[in-house]
């Protein structure tokens, strides 16, 4: 990889220029497969704003009539989840929900896919919840499809996972989390989670609570 261009694309990258992003990518492919690397990156201020853009560009190749070059890139994603892939995509599950947002079509059948790769897989949990979070109402039937292994994501003694969790089903709408959220809605751990372009720093009691307004308002 040309190191010059991987320097130009994560530049690009921590200044959120994703039209520039997206044009050296179809330009030349060093920097496509730049951008690729970066969702294994360790800085949450890079892999972030990988996703987003790797996201924007699928859309891009969707929109120009190339939907099998972008199913092909989101099959490679979840290989990335499998242990035959001989690494695990940390960061493949947000990518895909995120390509979903931009191409809504594909929620069938890759939103039920997120969480069945995601839910029963330890290391991927969090992924998953942010996945379902960023989805949102267009996730609903593919979690109540999957309630049990979902709603045992509550029983966690990680702050994380809890707090990923309370606001994933806030973002659904998923009444049947009302009870998990109750009981957890005093916990005072912090948990940050990154939402539309930005980081946002709760308790879990505050991830809660906003969660059950928002189930009990719809």
């Amino acid at each position: 990889m040309d190191s010059l261009v991987k320097q130009q694309v994560d530049a690009l990258l921590m200044q959120k220029d994703y039209d520039r992003v997206l044009d050296l990518c179809q330009a030349d492919k060093h920097a496509w497969k730049a951008l690729r690397t970066n969702l294994y990156a360790t800085d949450e201020h890079l892999y972030w704003p990988a996703i987003e853009a790797i996201a924007r560009l699928m859309q891009r190749w969707w929109q120009a009539g190339h939907e099998e070059q972008v199913q092909e890139y989101i099959r490679g994603l979840f290989w990335s989840l499998n242990d035959e892939s001989g690494g695990i995509g940390w960061n493949s599950p947000q990518t895909i929900a995120e390509i979903i947002v931009m191409i809504p079509e594909l929620i069938e059948p890759y939103g039920g896919m997120i969480i069945h790769y995601t839910m029963e897989e330890s290391l991927l949990v969090q992924s998953g919840l942010w996945a379902i979070g960023r989805l949102g109402r267009r996730i609903e039937p593919a979690v109540k499809s999957f309630n049990d292994i979902v709603l045992a994501t509550f029983e966690s003694d990680d702050p994380q996972t809890l707090g990923l969790a309370a606001w994933a089903m806030g973002e659904v709408g998923y009444a049947p989390a009302l009870p998990l959220l109750e009981s957890i809605k005093d916990r005072e751990e912090p948990v940050q989670i990154y939402i539309d372009g930005d980081f946002h720093q709760k308790t879990i009691g505050e991830w809660s609570r906003d969660a059950i307004a928002k189930i009990t308002s719809w």
